[in-house]
């Protein structure tokens, strides 16, 4: 396995995986797309039927697409998804640090406050 490639254990739920879906087929649509290579680890993830879980590969970079993506979900009106993502992975996205650092758009942190803000 390539030391740039994280197992995201245990995996994304279905409704997780839904809100992956709708991210990365917006890509076209969105000012940040998603990182290199998420759209072909989303549409070539397999599901274990057994725990509900999808099985899915990604780098460093891709986890913090991830939990933009999620964030951008979040705006829509649900928050379990993302506030998930940051309580198993400690990957939280932060408009403020993103705006602190145009290079690093749709940037994201590890650890911190978590996606509501609080500690």
């Amino acid at each position: 396995m390539c030391g740039r490639t994280a197992w995201w254990p245990p995996n994304p739920n279905p409704s997780q995986m839904a809100a992956l879906c709708v991210f990365v087929g917006l890509d076209d649509q969105l000012r940040v797309p998603p990182a290199e290579g998420l759209a072909e680890q989303v549409r070539s993830a397999s599901c274990d039927h057994g725990i509900k879980r999808w099985r899915l590969y990604l780098t460093p970079e891709q986890m913090e697409s991830v939990a933009y993506g999620l964030w951008l979900h979040r705006m829509t009106g649900s928050a379990a998804e993302a506030n998930r993502f940051v309580r198993e992975y400690g990957v939280v996205h932060s408009p403020a640090r993103a705006s602190d650092n145009p290079s690093a758009a749709g940037g994201a942190a590890r650890g911190g406050a978590g996606v509501s803000g609080r500690g």
